[in-house]
């Protein structure tokens, strides 16, 4: 768009004497300023449906309406309506985003994402800080997740100790840890289920003894323990045990001399 610039100053002719020449007013100075107005007209846009060309600069714009979207506007004249009319999300914190795509990059583990496009099928994700994540394959068929203590490896499978036993869990002796048996307490006293006892504390039998004092009767089979009051003899234990039944087993036998022997039985586990 051109600008009008007037090229002669017509007042200026006033202030000159009578009979000079520049006081003269030419055709060809009022043709020149009707030119520069008719280029200027021609280039401005009218105020009523204006239509403008080429680059425009416009330094404040003041609207009745909203411009509409068709126009090249919004439709609104707030953030949220815009935002609305253009089917755009919210900024910060919003509930209205249902799906992204189109994304060329990652989100990154910083930004909530994995820092990779795709998962390596069947592998376990470890995290890896702002870094993208690693990955540990399974491995050989039966091997566990093992802590190294500082990261995870697939290793070897299943337990390899138990109670202080490694290998195979196999007692392989009376007494191990995880033994269980019928046991005499040799202070005489009942314990509670679940309670535990020292091992020093309990006594296992001797012998069997099938002959005294009943006559061999197949009915009275007894463990004889090599004490007259019965609750001291016998081999002590060791480690700790657990009572695994909730009362006791013989809780007295009348030998042939008619001596009442008190002792108390019952199941134990050895614990440790």
């Amino acid at each position: 768009m051109t600008n009008y610039v007037k090229s002669t100053n017509f007042a200026t002719k006033d202030n000159l004497a009578s009979g000079d020449p520049l006081k003269i007013v030419k055709g060809t100075e009022i043709n020149t300023e009707y030119d520069n107005i008719a280029v200027a007209v021609a280039t401005k846009a009218d105020t009523a449906s204006p239509t403008f060309t080429g680059t425009t600069t416009i330094a404040t714009l003041t609207l009745t309406n909203d411009l509409a979207i068709v126009d090249g506007g919004t439709g609104a004249s707030t953030a949220a309506n815009a935002r609305t009319n253009l089917g755009a999300a919210s900024s910060g914190a919003n509930s209205d985003i249902t799906s992204i795509t189109g994304l060329t990059t990652a989100l990154a583990p910083s930004q909530g994402g994995t820092g990779l496009a795709t998962l390596t099928a069947n592998n376990v994700v470890l995290g890896n800080g702002t870094s993208a994540v690693q990955f540990v394959a399974p491995g050989s068929s039966g091997n566990v997740l093992v802590s190294n203590g500082t990261t995870w490896t697939s290793g070897g499978a299943g337990v390899t100790s138990l109670n202080g036993q490694t290998g195979a869990v196999v007692l392989t002796n009376a007494g191990d840890i995880g033994s269980i048996g019928v046991f005499m307490n040799s202070a005489n006293a009942d314990l509670a289920y679940g309670a535990t006892i020292a091992g020093s504390t309990l006594r296992y039998d001797e012998t069997v003894n099938s002959s005294a004092p009943f006559g061999g009767s197949p009915f009275y089979f007894f463990y004889q323990i090599n004490n007259a009051n019965y609750g001291g003899g016998g081999t002590a234990l060791t480690g700790t045990w657990r009572k695994l039944n909730t009362g006791s087993i013989f809780t007295s036998n009348t030998c042939g001399c008619n001596t009442t022997r008190s002792y108390m039985r019952a199941l134990y586990i050895r614990v440790s």
